[in-house]
């Protein structure tokens, strides 16, 4: 027999262990769970596990409080090793759990970002362009939270090869963000918003990272002098900004 709420009664006992500071469950142990618990389901168990830690007041104890969970899911993904999100979540499948959020963002970045790090970056435009093509369904691309799950998996490349800040986004990252941004000659309004959501994807890791002394300005800047993002975008970017932190 199948209960409905299964997932959800068991994602509410395993969220907290996850998030004690004095705990020693983690993903590695997570996965374990999922994989026991309901090994034919567990892609479920694990996005109920991701909400319920996204919703948490323990994760809100942090500076970036309306950002909620999502930076204390990304730091403590960041500093797994060799962890591949398949493991929770078959590529073939994110499109059946992909939803319009931080926690779709969050299993899109880590599903490219997974798939970037094993490639040469001679071949990463065309190898990465036919895998998204293959797993991830063009309505989901056309979608302004695509262009911020590249954007997010980009930076974490960046960060897991021990780069400067300074120097993030390497000329082929530029070229990818660049083609998903005006993907398939997008109205120009519908540009402007992917490009904010690309602002909106470095500003998250950041907030990650506690806001290294200039790094969001910087990157803003290389993005601008490479013409992935316009000063109108940028603009749109401070008001959308200012709204959220007047909430």
């Amino acid at each position: 027999m199948d209960f409905p709420q299964f997932f959800t009664y068991i994602a509410a006992i395993i969220a907290p262990l996850l998030l004690s500071q004095n705990g020693t469950f983690d993903f590695n142990s997570l996965k374990d769970s999922c994989t026991s618990i309901r090994p034919d389901n567990s892609s479920k168990l694990f996005i109920e596990v991701l909400y319920k830690i996204n919703s948490s007041k323990e994760a809100l104890n942090i500076k970036e409080e309306k950002l909620g969970g999502i930076l204390w899911i990304y730091n403590k993904w960041n500093a797994l090793e060799n962890v591949p999100l398949d493991v929770f979540v078959p590529n073939n499948q994110i499109n059946n759990y992909f939803k319009k959020d931080q926690i779709g963002v969050f299993l899109l970045s880590i599903a490219i970002n997974d798939k970037m790090r094993f490639i040469d970056n001679k071949l990463l435009y065309d190898i990465l362009q036919s895998w998204i093509c293959a797993n991830i369904n063009a309505e989901i691309i056309k979608t302004t939270l695509f262009v911020q799950a590249l954007t997010i998996a980009i930076f974490i490349v960046c960060l897991k090869l021990n780069h400067s800040y300074e120097d993030f986004f390497e000329s082929i990252h530029l070229k990818l963000l660049t083609c998903y941004i005006q993907f398939e000659s997008l109205p120009e309004y519908e540009i402007k918003e992917r490009e904010v959501k690309c602002m909106s994807g470095i500003q998250i890791m950041a907030a990650t990272l506690k806001h290294p002394g200039g790094m969001v300005i910087k990157l803003f800047n290389k993005l601008y002098e490479h013409r992935v993002i316009r000063k109108e975008s940028f603009e749109l970017f401070i008001k959308e900004y200012e709204k959220i932190a007047d909430k």
